[in-house]
Parts: C-alpha cells; structure tokens; sequence
C-alpha cells in the first residue's frame, strides 16, 4: 500500500512515497508552497517540480499510488485548495485519492502517530490545530502574518529587528542580537537594515529566519533574546488553551505536539509552557515530534485507508528518512 504525502509551508516543501511498514520509495524537500506568500504561478510551479520530481524517482511505485495526503499551509484561504486539487489531479495516477488538509495536521500525527491532541505549529508561520476522537478538526490563531502568526519564526523576526533598532536609538537595553544581525545582513550599521528588509524580496521570507537568532541568544542568556521567547510563549500558549477550550477535553489529559522550525531547541520552551498550563490548572502535556511532518502526512494517509500503523513504522521511517538526507550531506 503507497501513499504520497507532502507537507508544505512557508519555507520547504517535503515530499514522501512510503508503505504501511514506514519505508520508503521516494522523497525530496524543495522550496517553499505556501499560497499567500507567493504568487499563483510560483505555486503551480512548486507542486509540478514536487510530482515531477518524486515520480522520476520512482515511476512504478507511482503509478500504484493509492493515496496521496497534502498538507499544506495556506490552501484554505482563498481559492488555493482547488487549484491544488487540480495541480495534484493532472500529474497524479487517476485512481490515487486525493486528501487536502492544513499541514497542522502532518505536524500532529508525527507526534501521536493518528491519535488526538493538539499540535501547536511554529514555523515561519504559527497556527494552533486541535483533533479530537471523532476527527473533528479545531483551530486557534493562524491567521496570517499581517495580525497574526504569534509565537511564529516572523513574530520573533520582527521581535529581534524591533530590539536592535530600540537599542541603537537608545530606546532599550543593548543586546546581542544587534551583533547577529549586524552578520546575518553583512552591513556596518543598523539603519543599513531598513533597506535590505523593504527590499524587492518578501518581507516575510526576510524577517522570518531572523527568529533563530532570538532561540540562540536567549540560550545565551541575553535579558532581551529571553523576553522575546517569554512572550512567544505566552501568546502561544493562549492559543492552545483556547484551541482546548473549543475541544471540551475537561480533564482527559491532553497530548501537544510542539513543531516547527522556532522549536528546534524546544527544552528553551517546554518548561516554560508547562509553567504556564500549571497556572491555568489544565491537564496537558508537551512532547517533541517522533518522526517529521511529512511522516504525519503519510500516517494520515494510511489511517484514511484504514491501515493500522505497524509497530516498526516510526524506527524504519526514521532510519531511512535520515540516512538519506546524511547521504545528500555527504
């Protein structure tokens, strides 16, 4: 039994062909497939470079696909999703079902592989995604970057960029991070940045990497890094307690899968966000991924074909998920 799943967001997009027993036929990562960070023609261009790609690598398993589950960032807003359908129906064999979903849904299963909970996503973007027993689908925050995606790579981005130009006016403390960005940017001096960010490329794409360098300095004790994650934190942990909320959990203890580029170093956010459930008196816990996003697209794949997911899928699927990529390094 093959399934494709994809998993797409702001800055990659992941692409796998594995069985029920988690191995796998096919994968690529390529550039970025969120739909409202980019325009229509580029995203077209991503999935058929995606389907291309991972069907050269291997045409027979391909053609014998019995499912492909794409979760990807973005699709539900606007007209997306039925472009993407139709991208997926011209490339892929005419009897592969087609599932579309928030990539949330990815980032959930590669934590309790199917079972419920919430998955608090925070990548480029940010968006809190609850499921419960019966598959019902609950959502917090998310809503895009101009408002929203709080505790997001971008929100903390725009917190560094915020803390280097308040310090060199003198309007706040002196900071590390004034040094990182002075490298990350290759200029001399501040205001050199201003141009760099109004620049002809996607703000977003710009100031989102910048996130790191707050997770970095903050382990490095810096007062300013560590209040910018301290209120990540707290924004972000308002929206799993609303998206809870909408579940009605009550007490049933509650499983929340933390993803996403922000949190590579998650030990920084964990007690952190413990603290904070403790306050709020709610019966959750928090836990890193067990296999990649695109790994949950694949799960999500074999639980819509009632497939149940073998004692070994998560060794096999992780075993060669990253001994391929060590053999790219290499």
């Amino acid at each position: 039994m093959y399934v494709l799943g994809i998993d797409g967001g702001g800055t990659t997009t992941s692409a796998v062909i594995a069985d029920e027993h988690g191995k796998i036929y096919s994968q690529l990562i390529g550039g970025r497939s969120n739909p409202t960070a980019m325009s229509k023609e580029e995203f077209k261009k991503v999935i058929q470079d995606v389907l291309l790609n991972i069907q050269s690598q291997n045409p027979n398993v391909f053609n014998e696909l019995a499912y492909c589950y794409a979760g990807m960032a973005g699709v539900g807003e606007g007209n997306y999703e039925g472009m993407l359908q139709h991208e997926l129906q011209q490339y892929l064999p005419s009897k592969t079902e087609i599932l579309l979903a928030n990539d949330a849904v990815n980032a959930l299963y590669s934590g309790t592989l199917g079972r419920e909970g919430i998955v608090q996503i925070a990548g480029t973007g940010a968006i809190t995604v609850g499921i419960n027993e019966h598959h019902e689908l609950f959502r917090t925050a998310g809503w895009g970057y101009i408002f929203d995606d709080e505790g997001s790579g971008y929100d903390l981005g725009i917190g560094v960029i915020k803390a280097v130009f308040k310090a060199f006016d003198g309007r706040g403390l002196a900071t590390s991070l004034t040094k990182r960005l002075l490298s990350h940017f290759n200029v001399s001096s501040v205001p050199e940045i201003i141009e760099i960010v109004y620049g002809d490329e996607h703000p977003r794409s710009i100031i989102a990497p910048l996130g790191v360098y707050a997770v970095e300095e903050a382990l490095s004790n810096d007062e300013i890094a560590q209040s910018i994650i301290q209120k990540a934190c707290e924004d972000l942990f308002i929206s799993i307690k609303a998206c809870h909320s909408k579940m009605k959990l009550k007490d049933k203890e509650t499983m929340v899968v933390l993803s996403g580029g922000v949190f590579l170093n998650a030990d920084l956010f964990i007690p952190k966000l413990v603290e904070l459930a403790k306050i709020s008196h709610l019966n959750i816990s928090f836990k890193k991924p067990l296999i990649p996003p695109v790994g949950g697209a694949i799960i999500a794949g074999l639980i819509a074909l009632k497939v149940p997911i073998s004692s070994v899928f998560v060794r096999e699927f992780n075993n060669q998920y990253k001994s391929s990529h060590q053999l790219k390094k290499d």
